[in-house]
């Protein structure tokens, strides 16, 4: 007989384990191969930008805000009649009559003629419509609502309407180059380079605009005060009138009263402070009372529009 051979079957390979294994690894390696989310950016400006602390001080709102104003009193028609009327009288009264007469034109001259002005017709009718207007149209609901504060929108409306003040008055300039002309000459040294010009007291003119800038910047303070108080454009032109005849002349009442009531009123008078500055001396006590002035009329009309929220 022949013998059978048994041959024992080949073992099988195991190949149905590597899926097992890796099904056991996938996870693994698709966690390892996923990518981990970028953190979002912060926006420009207003998480870790260059500009974060100017924006976060909130000028950026006040700026445009101001902008907006210059832009409006540009083409209103108050501004356009009130700055040809201005420079019309300003230059007639202020520098002509002077020349045409045999006298000496000075800035001063000019200078008290625009302090005077500013109680009327500049300063009335260029605040009358900062906020009344606003409050009128419904718009001041609109703008208090948004992200823009209180005291940014009291500071922006008087910022531009100090900005179009200076460029109101710009005018002047032509003037002081009238000076330099036609004054008798003299000879300065500004960095040893001999320059011949008219005489003109350069400190007196610093201290002249200086003093005119602040005289400016708390009247047209009183009168964003006096808009935020009513809607009505004319009221608030009264009111501001009102406000600035009793601040600038008040302190000629101080002759008529005993002390110390008199010391008070000289001291609120802002006749008496503007005069330093037009006579050449620029004194602390002075800048701190239009400065106290000036922030003193716009916390109160900030604290005016405040007020409108518990209504």
């Amino acid at each position: 007989m022949r013998r059978r051979e048994v041959t024992a079957p080949e073992p099988e390979v195991a190949a149905e384990a590597e899926p097992e294994q890796d099904a056991v690894d996938t996870p693994r390696l698709a966690h390892a191969r996923t990518p981990e989310p970028a953190a979002e950016a912060e926006p420009e400006g207003l998480g870790g930008g260059t500009y974060t602390p100017f924006y976060a001080t909130g000028l950026t709102k006040v700026f445009a805000i101001a902008g907006r104003e210059l832009g409006g009193l540009f083409v209103s028609p108050i501004g356009w009649v009130i700055t040809p009327i201005v420079i019309l009288v300003v230059s007639y009264f202020g520098y002509l009559i002077p020349v045409l007469g045999n006298q000496q034109a000075t800035m001063d001259n000019v200078f008290s003629l625009i302090a005077f002005l500013l109680i009327l017709p500049i300063v009335p009718l260029t605040t009358m419509r900062v906020l009344a207007e606003e409050r009128r149209q419904g718009t001041l609901e609109m703008l208090l609502t948004s992200p823009v504060r209180d005291w940014e929108l009291v500071v922006g409306k008087w910022l531009g309407s100090l900005a179009f003040f200076g460029a109101m008055f710009s005018f002047t300039l032509v003037y002081v180059a009238l000076f330099l002309i036609y004054l008798p000459k003299a000879t300065f040294k500004p960095l040893g380079i001999p320059l011949t010009v008219g005489n003109l007291d350069f400190g007196l003119l610093l201290s002249g605009y200086l003093g005119l800038f602040a005289l400016a910047a708390a009247f047209l303070a009183i009168g964003v005060l006096c808009s935020s108080l009513t809607q009505n454009q004319i009221v608030a032109a009264f009111l501001t009138f009102g406000a600035l005849i009793v601040v600038y002349y008040c302190g000629q009442a101080a002759q008529f009263l005993a002390p110390p009531y008199d010391a008070f009123f000289q001291y609120v008078g802002g006749q008496e402070r503007y005069a330093s500055f037009s006579q050449g001396n620029i004194a602390l006590k002075d800048a701190v009372y239009f400065a106290s002035l000036t922030v003193g009329a716009l916390f109160l009309a900030t604290r005016v529009l405040e007020s409108r929220k518990w209504r």
